[in-house]
């Protein structure tokens, strides 16, 4: 009797520490999914309020694609340019800017593209909701999480992955600008994270 007794206290003892981790994890992630819709509310209601002082000051259009390419990063070291490329779109209400340029050194590549969404905002915040998630991952295939620049005004992913060595970043800018680092033959974030510190990311953030 005394040993089923002890049998008894131990499995109770067992599933109640199972049900009180299992309590843990549950409000472990309902705090996590709390964050990130706050986190995903204040982005918005940050994008939103730098719309507004834009068009307090009469800025309501897009870059013309020719000015947008001025804010394409130099040539890294090695590397070969292309010729930029880029245009504007206007479809009723909604008008965007985009300008990209492609490097190349031997068979590694990088990308870089730039795009202005001041004529079109919902597009953009749509963009600025999806960073705020504040995602984190890594396993075999590859590391994304967000990006570790801390600039003013720059938000947004990294993404690296391991097995066929591309590394890619994916930032919003000043409630207004969308832009994406893709460059492949790389063995870390170190060389997009490089070529985006050395735009001018910060003056665009300010505009």
């Amino acid at each position: 009797m005394k040993v089923s007794l002890l049998l008894l206290s131990t499995l109770l003892l067992t599933v109640g520490c199972e049900q009180a981790q299992q309590a843990k994890d549950s409000y472990d992630t309902l705090s996590q999914i709390n964050k990130i819709g706050k986190n995903a509310k204040v982005n918005l209601e940050e994008a939103q309020t730098q719309s507004e002082e834009r068009k307090q000051r009469g800025d309501t259009i897009s870059l013309p694609y020719k000015d947008l390419q001025q804010y394409l990063p130099a040539s890294p070291g090695g590397y070969s340019a292309g010729e930029p490329s880029g245009e504007s779109m206007k479809a009723g209400r909604i008008a965007f800017s985009t300008a990209s340029q492609e490097f190349r050194n031997g068979e590694a590549r990088l990308d870089v593209s730039l795009t202005d969404y001041n004529g079109a905002q919902d597009l953009y915040q749509g963009a600025a909701a999806m960073f705020a998630l504040g995602l984190e991952q890594e396993n075999d295939e590859q590391m994304l999480r967000p990006t570790q620049l801390r600039m003013d005004g720059v938000k947004g992913m990294e993404t690296f992955h391991k097995k066929d060595g591309r590394a890619e970043l994916l930032l919003t800018v000043g409630g207004r600008f969308l832009i994406k680092i893709e460059a492949t033959e790389q063995k870390s974030l170190d060389f997009v994270q490089d070529v985006a510190r050395k735009m001018q990311l910060e003056k665009l953030a300010q505009m």
